[in-house]
């Protein structure tokens, strides 16, 4: 037989061999189809957070907390152990909540707000906080970076006033995969309009899953993912997973709900807390923070 002949025969084979052995065929499993995707107007989708804004007017709640201070851009992250904590809050602004070590029950701290400023009590380092609702500076990577006023906003939405401009869109997230559309709020203070909330309503079932809170120039004061709706009693739904971000503050609050009661009465005297004696008061920043 000619060799000259085989030698293109020969070639083509071991290319193809050696094709064979290159590649190889991965099974990837195909992602979980998405719920079918339901349509609204804006002034559904208006209709329904302003619905749920005007349902909760108060709130007693036992949550689960994680905070997280600093992240890769200040350098430092620093995880605290989950606590417990309970929780009141009602309208327009008070807020109480008392931060509590598992099984011992140990008063780790005891904050309340009237919306405008805050105490916070700290027993094992004996100090008295006392500031701004809102925004602030407050020492990096501690506990003493939890402020009341982002915190309500993230329990008692709200309202979106009557002559606000809002406009409408659709998103798609990634990760995790998601449609959704998106109202974004404006307000205006003087010339021009400024960006004051984005409200997300997974298209799935049509309920917030993220409100994003904006301040001055556009910068995004707090982040709020929600979950695990759940019907209360009246048929009222309210989340049992809140995940609250603090971008500029480098804070992550992550807050799990175990037991809640919606708009019960709460004495006034619950929103009170007194400088315990042989403590020491610490002012903390008054700058930044929402209009």
């Amino acid at each position: 037989m000619n060799v000259r002949r085989l030698a293109p025969v020969v070639c083509v084979a071991v290319l193809a061999l050696l094709a064979g052995c290159a590649s190889r065929t991965t099974r990837v499993a195909a992602p979980a189809p998405l719920p079918p995707a339901l349509t609204a107007t804006r002034q559904q989708l208006l209709a329904r957070y302003e619905d749920q804004a005007d349902a909760v007017n108060s709130l007693n709640a036992a949550v689960r907390l994680k905070a997280e201070t600093g992240t890769a851009f200040s350098g430092v992250i620093k995880d605290y152990q989950q606590i417990t904590a309970l929780l009141v809050a009602e309208r327009p602004a008070w807020i109480r909540m008392v931060g509590q070590a598992p099984v011992v029950g140990t008063d780790i701290f005891d904050m309340v707000s009237d919306g405008k400023t805050f105490h916070m009590y700290i027993p094992s380092k004996k100090r008295f906080l006392v500031g701004p609702a809102s925004g602030g500076e407050a020492a990096k990577n501690t506990i003493e970076n939890l402020r009341p006023g982002p915190l309500l906003d993230a329990l008692l939405w709200e309202k979106i006033p009557l002559e606000a401009p809002v406009l409408i869109e659709e998103e798609s997230q990634a990760q995790p995969p998601s449609r959704d559309y998106v109202l974004t709020v404006l307000r205006r203070n003087g010339e021009p309009l400024e960006i004051d909330r984005r409200i997300w309503f997974n298209r799935s079932d049509l309920r917030v899953s993220r409100i994003e809170i904006f301040g001055h120039g556009g910068r995004l004061d707090s982040d709020i993912h929600y979950g695990d709706w759940r019907e209360q009693t009246g048929g009222r739904p309210f989340p049992w997973q809140i995940v609250l971000r603090q971008p500029h503050d480098d804070y992550k609050l992550e807050i799990d709900i175990t037991r809640i009661t919606l708009n019960p009465p709460i004495p006034l005297d619950r929103f009170t807390l007194e400088q315990p004696s042989g403590t020491e008061r610490v002012e903390v920043g008054r700058s930044g923070g929402r209009p």
